[in-house]
């Protein structure tokens, strides 16, 4: 989800996504990493790219997530190596380390702010948007107003296939850490007036959950 969102750095808006989450086998966190390394660590893709990202707090019954990102259009490797085959003896082997998968869902970025890969800590909001229009110009507003006081990302997108518990749409916030994390959002929360006026004009929203992960690879 998210898978988001994301934990993702999308860079264009047209950008769309496919997240599937899982719950690795204990002790299986390095030998996941070595199989996608292998599969992914020289492809070169058409658009976008992967992320394999841990999570932290509050994701509660998964451990991990495959997030793969890009131009829907123009979706995929662009390099030989991706075919059926060898796609099935990778599955094949990263499903031995997986105790079950919990979890998938698919949707769109719609808009979003800074490109800094050094920030892998990010937190996950999931939730239903009464009016997707109103929200994103209500988003898109608060994230100008508040740019100085953050070196991260700020994403917001849709879910079409699979939100989380109904959930239509993500807000993504990237971070160092997560002393980053708590402290930058300190420093928004003392802007009250942006705050007000975000809440009048976003629309009805109802939370789903929140969440934070790491990204530990990017291919």
């Amino acid at each position: 989800m998210m898978f988001l969102i994301t934990s993702m750095t999308y860079a264009q808006s047209e950008n769309a996504f496919m997240e599937y989450q899982f719950k690795a086998k204990k002790g299986t966190a390095t030998a996941i990493l070595a199989l996608t390394d292998e599969f992914w660590g020289d492809a070169e893709f058409k658009s976008g790219g992967i992320n394999i990202e841990a999570f932290n707090i509050g994701n509660e019954g998964s451990t991990h997530r495959i997030v793969l990102y890009g131009d829907p259009a123009n979706w995929g490797r662009a390099d030989s190596i991706s075919n059926a085959d060898k796609w099935k003896v990778f599955s094949h082997k990263l499903n031995n380390h997986i105790d079950k998968w919990t979890h998938s869902s698919s949707g769109n970025v719609v808009s979003w702010s800074g490109d800094n890969e050094d920030y892998n800590y990010v937190q996950i909001f999931d939730f239903k948007a009464s009016d997707p229009r109103a929200f994103k110009a209500a988003h898109d507003q608060i994230v100008s107003e508040m740019s100085s006081l953050f070196k991260g990302e700020i994403g917001f997108g849709s879910y079409e296939i699979g939100g989380f518990n109904a959930a239509t749409h993500w807000v993504h916030i990237s971070a160092k850490n997560w002393s980053d994390l708590i402290v930058t959002r300190r420093k928004m929360k003392e802007m009250t007036k942006s705050w007000d006026q975000y809440y009048k004009k976003r629309g009805k929203v109802e939370h789903v959950r929140n969440y934070t992960a790491k990204i530990v690879k990017r291919y």
